[in-house]
């Protein structure tokens, strides 16, 4: 019974990284010089207990609640499983767990390297809440000394890069080149918070993707249509007192917290390309061709103010050969499944609408990271006659590392693409043929007499 518990405390201790005697040697690089925070963790784990195949990364449940995207890799480059677990015995609940898996134990005196990246949204707060057209806009950024661990932290470098605007105040570290330094802080105990406040200039665009509504229909006649619905808000500092043209046109500062436009990349072989709103198509865009894509810089009707908001309709036409192949005898679709449409993007909720052809079926879909899908529906559009499978997909709080492609199988029999071309054939063929029986026959109730001349 003993041998069983101990190898259990052993397999438990291995699973959740829980090691007593574990500690960290790393260094932290934080850059808040956009609308998001990206977090870079160079880690080295040593382990001077028993061999162990996890590393436990935790986070608040503020910052897990605006975690938008989370990577883990070895000092190989591998990437590594990260899965979210539960508050192990003995854990701190106020804290939410990921758990790293390692390529290959982490065995006992031997350093384990692995890197962490993970960006967090809509966590900087602006500071003031409300500013002048002319004044520039400032961010409050509220964090910690050192990394918040389960684990004794040996050495702890931090790095956090706020950009090239001012700085007003920080409460901890030295400020040097755009840059704060705090430490190297040793011997710091598990769980030890030490708060630290950046209030810094930050005239980058905080434009939100409130709503992206995304619908992806293809076709086997060699086109594949997409269309992207979008709502979008400024969510930096709030616009106080009114809205001068003058002023603005006057303004000729570089840094500006003023969105003038919005830039989306598209894939290389887009084409007819339009954008439009609910009055009608915008011609104040720009379309620049480059090797790899394709930029779209398009200009709203006014510009965006803090707590502004505009919408707009972005659609474009792709060769289906740029996506979509074939592989064991089905066909594959490989395509994102959002692209970036401003700079450092941030999507509240994006809702995508996958069309596939009429009859596809045995639908599989490999997904690189974790989305919500809803019930397949179906889709009725010109001569259909059982409808087109519609895939349906939302993510919330996208961000650009979300432009990864997705692969969707299917299969579809080859004859199926003659399916619209027959009906259409078979309609035009029966309306000729009811058109010659209407002109052969006679459809009249009563026949005219004809009329016979008496001669004199």
């Amino acid at each position: 019974m003993g041998k069983r518990f101990c190898s259990f405390l052993v397999l438990f201790c291995a699973v959740f990284g829980i090691v007593g005697s574990s500690s960290l040697t790393l260094t932290r690089s934080i850059d808040i010089s956009t609308q998001v925070a990206r977090h870079v963790l160079n880690i080295e784990f040593k382990n001077d207990g028993s061999d162990s195949n996890s590393f436990l990364h935790v986070l608040t449940k503020e910052e897990d609640a605006r975690l938008a995207y989370i990577v883990a890799s070895d000092s190989n480059s591998k990437k590594l499983t990260v899965s979210k677990v539960p508050t192990p015995q003995g854990g701190n609940g106020a804290y939410v767990y990921h758990k790293v898996d390692f390529a290959t134990p982490a065995t006992k005196g031997t350093p384990y390297k692995i890197r962490i990246e993970y960006v967090l949204t809509q966590i900087l707060k602006p500071y003031p809440a409300e500013i002048t057209q002319a004044e520039a806009q400032f961010m409050l950024y509220t964090g910690t000394v050192n990394y918040v661990s389960p684990y004794t932290i040996d050495q702890d470098t931090t790095n956090i890069k706020y950009g090239s605007g001012k700085l007003l105040s920080h409460s901890a570290g030295k400020d040097t080149s755009g840059k704060v330094q705090v430490g190297p802080t040793t011997n710091i105990k598990p769980f030890t918070v030490t708060p630290l406040t950046i209030h810094y200039e930050n005239n980058a665009p905080f434009t939100v993707i409130t709503s992206l509504k995304r619908i992806v229909e293809v076709s086997h006649w060699g086109n594949i249509a997409i269309e992207d619905t979008v709502e979008i808000v400024h969510k930096g500092a709030a616009l106080k007192g009114s809205f001068s043209r003058l002023d603005y046109q006057v303004d000729r500062r570089s840094k500006s917290p003023v969105v003038k436009s919005l830039k989306a990349v598209l894939p290389n072989g887009a084409r007819d390309i339009y954008y439009r709103d609910q009055i009608g198509n915008i011609s104040t865009s720009v379309v620049r061709g480059y090797k790899d894509r394709i930029e779209v810089e398009m200009r709203p009707r006014f510009p965006l103010f803090g707590g502004w908001k505009t919408n707009y309709i972005l659609g474009y036409n792709v060769p289906s050969t740029e996506f979509l192949f074939q592989a064991d005898g089905k066909y594959g679709l490989k395509i994102p499944l959002i692209h970036p449409l401003t700079a450092d993007m941030v999507i509240e909720k994006a809702e995508i609408q996958i069309i596939l052809p009429e009859t596809a079926h045995n639908i599989k879909i490999v997904k690189p990271y974790t989305v919500t899908q809803l019930p397949d529906t179906l889709h009725f559009t010109y001569l259909d006659t059982v409808g087109r499978p519609v895939i349906n997909l939302v993510k919330e709080n996208a961000v650009e590392y979300h432009s990864q492609p997705f692969t969707i199988y299917y299969e579809f029999a080859w004859i199926n693409i003659l399916r619209e071309p027959l009906i259409a054939i078979i309609a035009f063929f029966a309306l000729f043929f009811v058109v010659i029986i209407f002109n052969r026959f006679d459809f009249s109730i009563s026949k005219t007499q004809p009329v016979h001349l008496k001669s004199s």
